[in-house]
């Protein structure tokens, strides 16, 4: 898809600057938040943590966000990329196409405008049944489907909310299609229609009810449809097939109405469950931060896409056995991501659906408060299958939960676990621990720390001001310096040659490669330091620099004057102790 290959290719600077010129970062933060101005700043509640008073400030002359409550700044790339919980290329594609910027050419690749172009007529025709499909549910041929859906509990308003509707013929959506324009090729390869043994294009989703799947860009990709009928020769779900937008293994139903969510609630945490009618269920009883895995094995792809919403994850699969297992091999996924697992444990032969529904959102509240940690949860498992009976059992029981703790060896955590383990196991918590191959030293004598902690050095604090000087766009005549940080150098050197170049200088601005945390954090840092200090401030910190800068260097050539007795070295030595002093 377009955005995957966009994630591979290095955007010209000059497209990123457009993008960034033609989007101002006020309007676009008021898709997410209300704001309102005080002073040169735009104030409003931060849409990435929760607040009752307004911290997220902007300031737009700037072009730069920050929030005074939980630390988050940037550009206006940045604003997308962690609001739309996408990454660095899916952020310019959509601010690209608010703007109306036509994406750059992906060189490396002949074919992209082909595929560009037939990816987004599939996604047309995939609107143009969703649409369809959502009208039609409340035909009056459809009125048993619809009562069928509010007996479930699903009302109207969860109904449009998750897009459901309804195909009560088997070529109505393939008509309607082919008179909009679209060939027989095309339907097919969206995944709109199947074909018969002779052919014959028919609806794939046909006389069942329909639920749409979104990507992660809020597209309609495809359909999950489930029968009414009691014929057990028929299959009670069936997907859309595999096609250029739909895979089965990079989707999360709800995710849509998840980001739709995140607007006016707070996502602190991500409830996962197994099916569609599960993620209505709880969405509809007010677990709105609820999604699933399309009924598939948990990827790493839904791991990293779950991470850009929260590091918090409770697992809540059917309470039976095969439930239980897709459960464990969940963990292990979600767990190589560094993500917080929690699994929510169900009465068996229940799902979350049937759960809610008989027992209400408050008792299911209770479960997500007693929802064990992962390690808890393998644990317990392990546990509830041994024969601890005898030491064969106690010795199997041991090696499987030596496997469980692997992933914490060498870490404080493991030492949580060790009562239990040794406890069932009725072995010492050392053994245990030289099983993980942990080296268990002896504890060092205590160390007194000092009253009072070092403040940081007027050099430090000079740099930091004058940096965040430059990154502002105040214009500062910096002697010759050599910086002991490597990324503050490459920054000032950055500042310098676009002044060269004679390129407007702030924070939004700065080219900062994809994944160059180090780069990130310290433009950050220097956008939000406050420079109204005065012009005798700044001008102390140059001076501050200069003597550093001049007395490390006499230093040095101190060491070498000794050693050459070199009389060019003295007089090097005599006009940086004059320049010192300037």
């Amino acid at each position: 898809m377009l955005t995957y290959i966009l994630s591979y290719m290095r955007f010209p600077e000059e497209f990123v600057e457009q993008v960034k010129i033609q989007n101002n970062i006020v309007d676009v933060a008021s898709k997410y938040t209300p704001l309102k101005q005080k002073g040169r700043q735009h104030w409003g509640l931060c849409p990435f943590h929760n607040e009752k008073t307004p911290s997220f400030a902007i300031n737009e002359q700037q072009q730069f966000f920050k929030c005074f409550g939980c630390g988050q700044a940037g550009n206006v790339i940045t604003l997308v990329k962690q609001f739309e919980s996408t990454d660095y290329a899916g952020a310019l594609e959509l601010l690209a196409g608010w703007a109306g910027i036509p994406m750059p050419a992906v060189k490396n690749d002949p074919q992209y405008a082909e595929k560009k172009k037939k990816k987004e007529r599939v996604l047309e025709c995939l609107e143009h049944a969703r649409s369809y499909y959502c009208e039609n549910l409340y035909k009056e041929n459809n009125k048993g489907i619809l009562e069928y859906l509010h007996r479930r509990g699903i009302g109207d308003d969860l109904i449009k909310m998750f897009n459901i509707g309804a195909s009560s013929s088997w070529e109505e959506v393939v008509t309607l299609l082919r008179n909009k324009g679209y060939s027989d090729l095309e339907i097919y390869e969206s995944g709109v229609a199947a074909k018969s043994d002779k052919g014959r294009l028919y609806d794939a989703m046909g006389e069942r009810v329909t639920f749409a799947i979104f990507d992660l860009y809020g597209s309609c990709i495809g359909f999950t449809g489930r029968t009414l009928s009691q014929d057990k020769n028929i299959a009670k779900y069936r997907n859309s097939a595999q096609s250029i937008v739909f895979d089965k293994g990079s989707i999360i139903y709800g995710v849509d109405v998840l980001k739709r969510n995140k607007s006016a609630n707070f996502v602190d945490s991500l409830i996962v469950v197994e099916g569609n009618v599960d993620v209505i269920a709880l969405v509809g009883a007010g677990f709105t931060n609820t999604v699933a895995c399309m009924g598939t094995a948990m990827t790493k792809f839904h791991a990293a896409a779950f991470k850009r919403f929260s590091p918090n994850i409770y697992l809540c699969f059917d309470g039976d056995k095969s439930g239980v297992e897709a459960a464990v091999r969940a963990t292990d996924v979600l767990a190589e991501q560094g993500l917080n697992v929690r699994v929510v444990s169900l009465p068996v032969d229940t799902d979350p659906d049937s759960y809610i529904v008989a027992n209400g959102k408050d008792a299911f509240a209770v479960l997500l408060d007693e929802a064990k940690p992962m390690i808890d949860f393998k644990l317990d498992k392990l546990l509830g299958s041994s024969d601890l009976r005898d030491n064969i059992g106690k010795s199997t029981y041991l090696k499987e939960a030596v496997k469980i703790l692997k992933p914490l060896a060498g870490t404080p955590d493991v030492e949580l676990y060790l009562p239990k383990v040794t406890k069932n196991a009725g072995v010492s918590a050392l053994s245990i621990l030289n099983a993980l191959g942990t080296k268990v030293a002896e504890r060092p004598p205590d160390l007194k720390l000092p009253i009072e902690t070092v403040a940081k050095n007027k050099y430090t604090n000079a740099i930091d001001y004058v940096l965040a000087c430059l990154v502002q766009g105040v214009a500062v005549e910096l002697p010759q310096i050599d910086l002991r940080d490597k990324v503050q150098e490459r920054l000032l050197h950055i500042v310098q040659e676009r002044r060269e170049a004679g390129k407007l200088i702030n924070p939004g601005l700065i080219p900062i490669d994809e994944g160059d945390e180090d780069m990130n954090e310290l433009v950050k840092r220097l956008a939000s330091t406050n420079i109204d200090l005065g012009e005798m401030h700044l001008t102390e910190c140059i001076k501050v620099i200069n003597q550093c800068c001049c007395k490390e260097r006499i230093d040095q050539l101190t060491r070498e004057y000794e050693k050459t007795k070199d009389v060019k070295i003295l007089h090097e030595i005599q006009d940086l102790q004059k320049r010192s002093k300037r």
